[in-house]
């Protein structure tokens, strides 16, 4: 789909309906405009996902987890190096 639209006084562009339609853009709600070499790029925002992340954003940051780093000599201690050996093919 290509449309040709006009810019108003103050800047503002009119959607063709057949656009908002096939992306679900309706009165009121949001899009977000980026600028891309010489091109405006306009998504339409999902505000019930963008206020799920911020929900999710602030509870992980709430947990103040630790990463989990293992330490390389733990984790062999339940192989012996003959059973390693063996299943590589070494011995």
């Amino acid at each position: 789909m290509e449309y040709v639209t006009g810019v108003d006084k103050q800047g503002r562009i009119v959607i063709p309906a057949s656009i908002r339609e096939a992306l679900g853009l309706k009165g009121g709600g949001k899009a977000s405009v980026k600028l891309n070499g010489a091109k405006i790029v306009i998504e339409p925002v999902d505000e019930d996902l963008q206020t799920r992340v911020e929900e999710w954003r602030e509870l992980t940051l709430k947990l103040h987890a630790e990463p989990f780093v293992e330490d390389v000599e733990d984790s062999w201690k339940w192989m012996s190096r003959e059973y390693a050996e063996r299943k590589l093919g070494v011995r």
